[in-house]
């Protein structure tokens, strides 16, 4: 794991934790998506937007400390499982029905694997995210451009155009772009064994194999040339990488953009209720 040069952590990431305790997720994924439209005008109406889950079932809660070997201190992930945000929400119609593309390593809908799909699932909507105590943590992050004026001067922070978003929808429809790098039907194969024997096992990170769910957001990003787990070494991406790079790869990013790049860094609240990994056992 690499280290970003950053100070401080990206204050354009929103701690909604306080507000957020006692509502359920479909509200606070409501009122992020509104507010990320209507107030800075960079949320493309979530279209692409990538959500993070940190649920507190058992299996959800090894995956979380498996991703401790990812952090500097050792301590579990607030994450679980990453998705994207298929179509734009419209603002008025029931959120619970917006669909999304995952790789979840346990299905939460009727959906059942397909080995053809490469384990994409098609099927779900943020509503199998709704309860909180379950899905205890949930943060919605939009990736956003530097732009840069006439003269090669950092600028402003825009939103990705709509040729970008066709881009990665047209990727993220297309499960097996570059199955030999991406194999996820080779990785939930890898993790669901690691996770069913009560991690025994060796912790599939540290054998160089990815969580499918993050990296099926890397592949779609890497359309736009993109990298979204600058602080991944190569083949072991994770939800961690993806909350590592929203919280603390902006500095280099803004770096980059002096020396004529565009690079692309993220905005976003999240809410958490468990940092801890605590299981939740339902009645």
């Amino acid at each position: 794991m690499r280290r970003a040069s950053a100070d401080h952590r990206n204050a354009q990431i929103g701690d909604w934790s306080k507000w957020g305790q006692r509502k359920n997720n479909s509200r606070c994924f409501e009122q992020i998506l509104s507010v990320m439209e209507s107030e800075y005008h960079v949320g493309n109406r979530g279209k692409m937007m990538i959500g993070l889950v940190g649920s507190t079932d058992y299996f959800s809660v090894l995956a979380r400390c498996a991703q401790s070997v990812l952090r500097w201190d050792r301590k579990p992930s607030l994450w679980s499982h990453a998705f994207l945000i298929a179509e734009p929400w419209d603002g008025e119609s029931n959120i619970n029905h917006v669909p999304i593309l995952e790789v979840p390593l346990f299905p939460r809908s009727e959906h059942v694997y397909r080995p053809e799909e490469n384990g994409l699932s098609r099927t779900a909507t943020l509503g199998d995210y709704a309860d909180p105590d379950v899905d205890a943590n949930i943060a919605l992050l939009t990736v956003i451009r530097h732009t840069l004026n006439e003269d090669g001067k950092p600028a402003t922070l825009g939103p990705l155009s709509d040729v970008d978003l066709e881009k990665l929808h047209a990727r993220a429809d297309e499960p097996n772009f570059d199955r030999l790098r991406f194999g996820f039907w080779d990785w939930l194969c890898a993790w669901q064994q690691y996770l069913w024997s009560e991690a025994e096992g060796r912790n599939p990170l540290r054998e160089g194999i990815p969580h499918p769910a993050s990296a099926f957001i890397e592949m779609v990003y890497q359309s736009l040339n993109c990298d979204l787990v600058p602080g991944a070494a190569e083949r072991n991406s994770a939800p961690e990488h993806l909350w590592n790079s929203a919280m603390w790869w902006h500095q280099s990013a803004a770096e980059e953009v002096k020396q004529g790049a565009s690079p692309f860094v993220m905005t976003g609240a999240y809410v958490v209720r468990d940092a801890g990994a605590t299981i939740h056992l339902r009645k």
